[in-house]
């Protein structure tokens, strides 16, 4: 008996699996594949596993690499309050060492705003002794040595770079030139051609048109307001490169400021603020335990405030702790200091007044 062999086609598929996803970010659409947020999900992962994490932020002067510096420290802190954020000047970095020693032993996300500028000011020997602190940077006090870091680095570009600098697990481009493309095409690899000569489209568009946007199925388009709220970056992650969007970190924070990225500014308003603050604070909790609530807050964000002969102690400690001789826990004990969690009763609450 013959055999007779028949094709059924089937039909395409309806499900839209490899439709691109449009969401909602506070009031924006964006697609999903492009959200910053995949890049900081993929940074928080990384800080899980490995103690050192470095990041290359690369681009001309007012292209958004210190914008999106902040973006990513507050993506990062938001996911694990037990970092600190610190943003680094020309003046931190003239003593690197004696700055990192005088961190604290939490986890550090350190940023550096545009080094390409530290070697016009103070010229490319002492980059080359911050180039060889950075390498070193987990072993500057031993005794803090298992904080976990995350170094941000802002350059204009990523061909003037010495290597090592160059070298990272995470680098973001805000933007390419043409004399450029090359050199990005022999960093990222020949299968990243096709999108670094569209990511240069991309920005000459929007900067001229104020918009850029993105190829859809069907002859469609997806397009954004350039900085309004989003800003176009090419992204690589050491395994592939992608197209992302970003927007200020004011738009993303809104009505809820963080102390921590966004300080409130030393106006007269917020001198005013603090003197009542004052007042309230040391009659509802006493000042012996207000003062020592701020040096709290202020020792979480890296700021020493203690006196030197408690920091000194401290010194004392960390060498028992880091040679494994004693154990911290059983220190506690000793001193009769237990964890304590508490909330704020109603009466104690602050009493804000309603702006107009």
């Amino acid at each position: 008996m013959e055999t007779v062999t028949r094709v059924i086609e089937r039909q395409e598929s309806r499900t839209g699996k490899d439709k691109p996803v449009v969401i909602k970010w506070r009031d924006a659409k964006l697609l999903r594949h492009h959200s910053i947020n995949i890049a900081i999900d993929n940074i928080f992962e990384s800080t899980k596993a490995k103690p050192f994490v470095k990041i290359n932020l690369i681009g001309a002067s007012g292209t958004g690499k210190t914008t999106l510096g902040r973006v990513i420290s507050h993506g990062l802190h938001s996911r694990d309050p037990s970092f600190e954020v610190h943003f680094f000047e020309d003046e931190d970095l003239i003593d690197f060492r004696s700055t990192i020693e005088n961190l604290s032993s939490n986890n550090q996300i350190l940023v550096f705003d545009d080094l390409s500028g530290l070697v016009a000011k103070h010229g490319k020997k002492k980059l080359d002794i911050l180039k060889a602190e950075i390498t070193e940077i987990r072993h500057i006090n031993e005794s803090k040595k298992d904080r976990k870091i995350v170094m941000i680095l802002n350059f204009h570009a990523q061909k003037m770079l010495d290597k090592q600098l160059r070298i990272a697990n995470y680098t973001f481009y805000t933007d390419c030139t043409l004399e450029e493309r090359n050199y990005l095409e022999e960093i990222l690899g020949k299968q990243a051609a096709f999108k670094i000569d569209q990511f240069i489209k991309l920005k000459a568009f929007a900067e001229q048109y104020h918009k850029f946007h993105f190829p859809l199925k069907r002859k469609n388009f997806f397009t954004y307001k350039d900085a309004d709220p989003f800003k176009v970056i090419l992204y690589n992650n050491t395994i592939r490169t992608n197209f992302l969007v970003f927007p200020k970190l004011s738009w993303i924070l809104g009505d809820k400021p963080c102390h921590i990225c966004d300080p409130a500014s030393k106006t007269v308003e917020s001198k005013e603020n603090l003197d009542n603050f004052i007042e309230d604070f040391s009659k509802k909790f006493g000042v012996s335990t207000s003062k020592r609530a701020v040096v709290q807050i202020l020792e979480r964000q890296g700021k020493r405030v203690l006196p030197k002969r408690v920091l000194q102690a401290e010194k004392y400690i960390d060498q028992y702790l880091a040679e494994k001789r004693i154990n911290l826990d059983e220190l506690a004990d000793k001193y009769n200091l237990s964890e304590n969690r508490t909330k704020l009763p109603s009466v104690k609450q602050p009493d804000f007044e309603v702006k107009a």
